[in-house]
């Protein structure tokens, strides 16, 4: 993580709270080889933090992950988001419909955050609270408002798909951009070392 940061003189990484640890070894590195050579050649990367700092496994997990199968993959049909939607574990405490719940601990409520507008996530906070609203329904308006975000990103990777050559293009002119940026910071590194 630290090389592919540094390579390409990043300045600032977007990260969750999880890896904000990776990203100060990162910084210790820079500042170390900057120090040690006399030299500014690296960039030391700052950290940008999100509203939501971390977003958990559907299943209420540590972290979301693909290797734990509890994540909701981008890629998927609406149906199959809603049904992974449907999986989210929420207030442990609230036990039925009737039970008043809690917004804080619910791993639904920290996504509506991020994917419903305020009014509704506003109305879910107080309802939630006076159980006027259920999991069930808190999770379906989720699944409704994470479908409506996905829309433009499945229809572009839709179109995407019908052209792998275009696709390929792109990631080659890409691959040779950084290519030129990695060697550049190389031969800067080299310098700075006074290697050959």
């Amino acid at each position: 993580m630290t090389a592919d940061i540094v390579l390409y003189k990043t300045d600032i990484v977007p990260v969750g709270i999880d890896q904000a640890p990776h990203l100060e070894f990162a910084r210790e590195t820079v500042r170390s080889f900057n120090y040690r050579f006399n030299t500014q050649v690296l960039i030391e990367p700052q950290v940008k933090h999100t509203e939501v700092l971390k977003v958990v496994g559907i299943d209420g997990k540590d972290k979301m992950s693909k290797s734990l199968n509890n994540h909701i993959e981008l890629a998927s049909t609406a149906e199959e988001t809603t049904k992974r939607v449907r999986e989210m574990v929420t207030d442990p405490a609230r036990q039925r419909r009737t039970d008043p719940g809690n917004p804080d601990v619910c791993n639904v409520f920290t996504m509506h955050k991020i994917f419903s507008p305020q009014e509704e996530v506003d109305m879910i906070n107080v309802e939630c609270r006076r159980a006027g609203i259920g999991c069930v329904d808190c999770k379906l308006r989720f699944a409704s408002n994470l479908n409506k975000h996905l829309e433009p990103f499945r229809a572009k990777r839709a179109e995407l798909e019908a052209k792998p050559g275009y696709v390929q293009d792109i990631l080659d002119d890409g691959g040779k951009r950084a290519q030129a940026i990695a060697q550049k910071t190389m031969m800067e590194v080299r310098e700075a070392m006074k290697l050959p």
